[in-house]
């Protein structure tokens, strides 16, 4: 049977990513991501399996992560105040190109100087600044699949400690519960549309196996799947 040569993913552009979505609607928007990451994207549970940990093995240096695609900063400031609590020194390249999110983020980061906003494209690099662990939260399913395997060639290219990119499963079953959940609690952004394009934009596992056996990684990445509706993509050397 011959490969696919593309994911089955639909290409959606989502509300809060144009330039002319209300800014009061897309700072509400942001505003709720604190709480939706929180319980969706299980991120505290997955970067604490892997860079707190990895952090923890040498607890006096210096390390540095690039978030890419930061939006407004909400989980770069829970894992500085983790750091903070076990006297772990971390700086974080918050690479973001929205100029609109780099406002919202400026004042939400008040009190972190951790956190070094970088006005860029998260594909970009430069941008990085050579850091320890790069990771993406709801980045891949922003970009087309070429962008997304450039992506992973880029960061292997970059050679960090680890890499973890989270991201959204595409399943019929998903659209519903996050309908009723986001619909019921959170009014007034983008939620709810948005997420239901989002979720559209999503991967399956044959999407993402298809994606990294394109990029021709040497080293392949581990592929988890965590509830609710998420995959988890973690490389190391």
């Amino acid at each position: 049977m011959r490969e696919r040569a593309a994911t089955s993913r639909e290409h959606l552009v989502e509300r809060m990513d144009r330039p002319d979505a209300p800014e009061d609607r897309l700072f509400r928007t942001l505003d709720q991501f604190g709480v939706v990451n929180r319980f969706f994207t299980r991120y505290r549970d997955v970067l604490a399996r892997t860079v707190l940990r990895d952090m923890r093995r040498a607890p006096d240096r210096d390390w540095r992560l690039a978030d890419l695609g930061a939006g407004g900063c909400d989980i770069p400031r829970w894992l500085v105040r983790c750091c903070r609590r076990e006297g772990l020194r971390l700086t974080v390249a918050a690479v973001e190109r929205d100029p609109r999110i780099l406002r919202y983020a400026a004042a939400a980061n008040q009190g972190y100087p951790e956190i070094e906003l970088v006005a860029a494209d998260a594909l970009d690099p430069a941008a990085w600044g050579r850091p320890d662990f790069i990771f993406a939260n709801h980045l891949l399913h922003h970009l087309p699949d070429e962008a997304c395997v450039e992506l992973l060639r880029r960061i292997e290219a970059q050679a960090p400690a680890r890499y973890v990119l989270s991201d959204i499963a595409r399943s019929r079953w998903a659209a519903a519960p996050y309908a009723l959940i986001v619909g019921a609690f959170f009014r007034g952004g983008f939620l709810l549309e948005d997420g239901l394009a989002s979720i559209r934009r999503g991967f399956t596992r044959a999407d993402l196996h298809l994606l990294i056996a394109r990029a021709g990684l040497r080293d392949e990445p581990r592929l988890q799947y965590r509830f609710p509706f998420r995959w988890i993509i973690v490389g190391a050397p």
